[in-house]
């Protein structure tokens, strides 16, 4: 299916913070001035739409520079304005979602649900742990 309908793309906005926040984190150079701009950018998404900003950020991340990555953003968090932002994130998923947010990130992080369409369900050992466990 495709990204756009009739209109324009309802996330498109969206989608776009969120693959330069990870272009910016996902490679072997050091984060600058444009990487927190990006980063910053995502994270204000993510806070107005936190379902949104999430499912678009699982979508864009790819991992090429593991070790890399991963470094960018411990540099990242260091810097103040995004540590507050993460804050204000986590405090805003906690209160919008205090029942099932635990489920909202399960099913975002194993990608059984995805941005722009909708996939079969899976009926996997995964899943029904999940139901018989009722986290």
């Amino acid at each position: 299916m495709s990204d756009f309908m009739e209109g324009g793309n309802r996330f498109s906005r969206i989608n776009y913070n969120a693959y330069w926040a990870n272009a910016h984190l996902d490679t072997r150079f050091h984060i600058n001035k444009d990487a927190v701009d990006e980063n910053y950018k995502h994270l204000r998404d993510c806070i107005n739409h936190p379902t949104t900003g999430l499912l678009a950020g699982k979508k864009h991340q790819t991992l090429n520079y593991e070790w890399y990555y991963y470094r960018n953003l411990r540099d990242l968090l260091k810097i103040p304005e995004i540590q507050q932002s993460v804050d204000t994130f986590n405090t805003k998923f906690e209160k919008l979602y205090p029942k099932t947010g635990k489920a909202r990130l399960y099913l975002i992080n194993t990608e059984s649900t995805v941005l722009n369409y909708v996939k079969p369900i899976k009926k996997t050992f995964r899943r029904m742990f999940f139901k018989l466990m009722n986290i």
